[in-house]
């Protein structure tokens, strides 16, 4: 039995749209499936647990953008139980699909879905008692993304799909008044001290707000981490190599830098907002963890066959 748990105003109103496509086919191929909707944030996660432990479904598709797609893998993780997980695009940024190779075809993707086939296990970074599939950050990207997420311009744009374009705008905003500040960040026990930093930013895929390639070499199942960390650049200099971000070639940057690892740890000379995967999670102080090999999710583009995955620890 399948599960999908579908926001309908992800995307302006894509994910509901979405959903009017996908469900006669279904429909049409006699796929046994269950649906529920989402009606406020927070909901996914909610409907994820009580698909799984209630009606016994082993794989759990998310209809919606990376939003949902947190809510819904915090439920997997949660409800203790073996759940894959598939992902129909339908948001704004879509950094998820973008990371996974996930078509953006609503019928395409649904079809390896269907596929029982290509299914793998990915790393997870575990924070604060939840999980990040794409990513964490504190500094100003957190705070943008804050700012995005409150912004009326961003569903404007997302009408139009210019959904990066809201990213966009909140740095600019953002960067008028943030003011970077010393952070110690370790890395597997390794502390580097780190003057004016404006973000730090942990990756378990290249894709960030929207199609930025923050860590270009980052891999959601390579056992590690990538860490990007921005620091001792004027506000003029940040707004200048800024665009370097959407085509990667930031990494040779003097202002950048970056590490590996499974444990880190950040901790600033004032309280700094914490996102995963665009999500306020808290400040800092924070610990981060990678769990490897911890979800088994449908991917269509890298057959790779699914093992067992282990409960997260909580």
């Amino acid at each position: 039995m399948m599960g999908f748990i579908v926001n309908p105003v992800s995307g302006n109103g894509k994910g509901k749209k979405v959903w009017e496509l996908l469900e006669p086919t279904l429909r049409g191929q006699g796929a046994r499936f269950l649906m529920r909707q989402t009606s406020r944030q927070g909901e996914a996660q909610k409907l994820a647990i009580e698909l799984i432990q209630k009606e016994g479904v082993k794989k759990l598709i998310a209809v919606g953008g990376d939003g949902t797609v947190h809510e819904v893998i915090n439920g997997i993780q949660q409800s203790g139980q073996t759940c894959v997980f598939g992902h129909v695009a339908a948001g704004s940024g879509n950094d998820y699909a973008r990371g996974h190779g996930v078509p953006f075809d609503p019928l395409e993707a649904l079809e390896g879905i269907l596929s029982d086939q290509d299914e793998r296990l990915i790393d997870l970074l575990y924070i604060n008692g939840r999980v990040a599939v794409n990513s964490i950050g504190t500094g100003l990207d957190a705070l943008v993304a804050k700012k995005t997420n409150e912004a009326r311009y961003k569903g404007w744009l997302n009408r139009y799909r210019l959904g990066r374009v809201a990213y966009i705008i909140s740095v600019i905003r953002v960067l008028c008044s943030y003011c970077p500040c010393h952070v110690t960040l370790t890395v597997d026990n390794q502390k580097y001290s780190i003057p004016n930093a404006w973000l730090i930013a942990l990756a378990n895929i290249p894709n960030y707000g929207g199609g930025m390639l923050i860590c270009p070499d980052a891999a959601p199942d390579d056992g590690e981490m990538k860490i990007c960390v921005i620091h001792s650049l004027s506000r003029l200099q940040f707004l200048l190599a800024f665009p370097k971000i959407f085509r990667g070639t930031h990494v040779s940057h003097s202002g950048v830098l970056f590490y590996s690892g499974r444990q880190v740890q950040i901790q600033a000379e004032k309280s700094l907002f914490v996102h995963a995967d665009g999500e306020l999670v808290g400040k800092t102080p924070v610990n981060i963890e990678l769990l490897a090999a911890r979800q088994a999710i449908c991917d269509a583009t890298d057959p790779i066959q699914s093992g067992q995955r282990k409960r997260v620890p909580v």
